[in-house]
């Protein structure tokens, strides 16, 4: 797979009920029987990027549109309908957004939110902007 979106996510697990989630997100995920964690990467609070699938690997995170096949999924844990990301997890978001979009040639304007595909999920929650974060990658001067 050479993936062509990028896809944003929350764990929609509140960080006080759960501060390190990616155990738990991977159990989660084999009980629904996926094999492995849906999601390539997941960012916790501390900015820890945690690895999940291979980038080859096909997702397990977005069925909407066929994207599980042409799209990366990153995860980042706490729940963002109350809450805010950390700013540890914005920086290691950008980071991580830069060198994969880099990678694999993705314009910023194919990061997508999940609720952009699933329009009855509000994933990654009403407290991320699709702006913003397409800005994390957008070339200095604001082009995006």
């Amino acid at each position: 797979m050479r993936p062509k979106y990028i896809i944003i996510h929350h764990s929609a697990i509140s960080r006080e009920q759960n501060n390190a989630q990616f155990d738990a997100i991977v159990r989660y995920h084999k009980q629904l029987g996926w094999g492995n964690v849906g999601y390539h990467r997941i960012i916790e609070p501390s900015g820890q990027i945690r690895q999940g699938r291979a980038f080859n690997e096909i997702g397990a995170h977005c069925k909407e549109q066929g994207m599980n096949y042409q799209s990366l999924g990153i995860c980042l844990t706490g729940n963002f309908d109350s809450e805010k990301p950390t700013n540890q997890q914005i920086f290691a978001l950008r980071d991580e957004l830069k060198a994969r979009a880099d990678q694999f040639k993705i314009p910023a304007k194919n990061i997508l939110f999940h609720r952009d595909l699933a329009r009855y999920k509000s994933c990654p929650g009403k407290n991320m902007s699709i702006d913003f974060v397409r800005s994390l990658v957008a070339p200095q001067g604001g082009r995006k």
